[in-house]
């Protein structure tokens, strides 16, 4: 692939209607996420579509400000928002509601192991 030889991280593509930045990261599996997808003819208002369309500025570019959607909707997505769902201090606190909630003192790997398996969506792990 072209961009990972080159050290690209954003690809921009169009097809003049619609307009879409991926971010690559490179390495083994190289991943490409979409950052930014603007739909020129879609409902979006035209302020929201010109303040996306900033983000293909050279301005935004030089500074790297598509970074920002990117990072949003990575720290946003099924996986990462599983992993905080996860981590110990909520599930500390899932525990303590359970007993503020039931008087039952559930133990922190069931909670965990009943997460994983019950109540999150399996592809949501990744």
């Amino acid at each position: 692939m072209y961009a990972v030889n080159e050290g690209v991280e954003p690809i921009i593509l169009t097809n003049a209607k619609i307009w879409q930045v991926h971010h690559l990261t490179g390495g083994l599996p190289i991943v490409v996420d979409l950052a930014l997808e603007i739909d020129l003819l879609g409902d979006a208002g035209p302020s929201a579509k010109a303040d996306q369309l900033f983000y293909l500025s050279p301005e935004a570019m030089k500074h790297h400000l598509v970074d920002e959607p990117w990072k949003a909707k990575a720290a946003t997505s099924p996986k990462a928002l599983t992993a905080v769902l996860l981590s110990n201090s909520v599930i500390d606190s899932v525990r303590k509601e359970v007993r503020r909630q039931s008087g039952v003192n559930a133990d922190t790997e069931e909670i965990v192991q009943l997460l994983r398996t019950e109540v999150r969506r399996p592809e949501a792990l990744g």
